[in-house]
């Protein structure tokens, strides 16, 4: 069978030069686009283009119709957030051009990037939810300690948590109305990443106990058994339809076996490289599974850690005289 050629975007960032690795050799020709010029991954690609940005509409669509018919493409996988609302909402015309979009449904993206809509979810088909409000409507309710941060968008961009009222003011004369304040869970060590995947029939859950480090990113990931989280992320895909890849973050409330899912990211996310190493290949199957294959699962270890490092590239070397 003829593997599909696939538009991968994004690619500089780390969540995009993970997936560029995780579907090597799984594609036919894999081209990547970015807005930055420097990408640590061209080696593992055919082909790369600096792309505009997502929020010049008419440019960047002209600008992928453009690569679509260059170089052939049948897959187009957006990375970052904006490209995926924006490709979400231009859906019927790109699939006009005669690409399929590696990227969840519709329901799934409008609600699962609006974290209050994503709280409102939960709540809807039963599970426990942290308390979630705007910041400018707080009255005091979830109490301190706080966590405050954008509506929309993922990693530890304007994160804050808040201890006292003094803290609060300060990021108060910081939000621009998008901002929420989410009542603080459990504590850092025992915060749960869980990957999630469907073919619509089948899900398949893998769940690591993560540290948070740069950026926002997992820098260790702890494989864990917990059927109870695994319980909630298939309950969670069946009431979203799931047939693609989503992200579950939870946190376990002290002294209690108790687990509360807070973010559930709508994407490819940082942690896949991970997954992929214990045998979970989620964006391999993703791919199939567009292409009328099926997918297999099975575990491959029952436990062990991985740590995300930082490394370095270089560009545009000249030597001296």
């Amino acid at each position: 069978m003829t593997k599909p050629n696939i538009l991968i975007t994004a690619v500089c960032g780390d969540i995009g030069s993970s997936t560029v690795r995780a579907l090597h050799g799984a594609s036919g020709k894999s081209i990547g686009c970015d807005m930055r010029p420097y990408c640590p991954v061209l080696d593992y690609m055919d082909g790369f283009y600096i792309a505009p940005p997502a929020s010049e509409v008419k440019k960047y669509l002209q600008f992928i119709e453009d690569i679509v018919v260059k170089e052939a493409i049948d897959i187009i996988l957006p990375i970052s957030e904006p490209e995926i609302t924006l490709m979400n909402e231009q859906r019927d015309h790109l699939e006009s051009l005669g690409v399929k979009l590696m990227m969840n449904s519709p329901l799934i993206i409008e609600n699962f990037l609006d974290k209050i809509k994503t709280v409102e979810f939960i709540e809807k088909i039963g599970l426990k939810a942290p308390k979630t409000v705007l910041l400018r409507r707080y009255a005091g309710d979830p109490a301190f300690p706080l966590i405050i941060k954008p509506r929309t968008g993922y990693g530890s961009k304007r994160l804050w948590k808040v201890d006292n009222s003094l803290e609060l003011d300060f990021v108060r004369s910081k939000d621009d109305g998008s901002l929420i304040v989410q009542e603080y869970l459990g504590s850092d060590s025992e915060e749960y990443t869980t990957g999630v995947f469907s073919d619509g029939r089948n899900i398949s859950t893998i769940t690591f106990r993560r540290r948070l480090g740069y950026g926002g990113l997992s820098a260790e990931a702890i494989l864990a058994d917990s059927p109870y989280l695994d319980g909630i992320c298939m309950k969670i895909a069946k009431a979203a339809g799931l047939m693609g890849s989503i992200n579950v973050q939870t946190r376990r409330i002290e002294g209690t076996k108790v687990y509360v899912p807070f973010e559930i990211n709508p994407r490819i996310s940082s942690t896949l490289l991970f997954r992929k190493k214990f045998g979970f290949d989620d964006a391999v199957w993703w791919l199939e599974v567009l292409e009328g294959r099926s997918y297999t699962y099975h575990k491959k270890y029952k436990a062990g850690t991985a740590i995300r490092h930082v490394s370095e590239s270089y560009f545009d070397l000249e030597e001296a005289n």
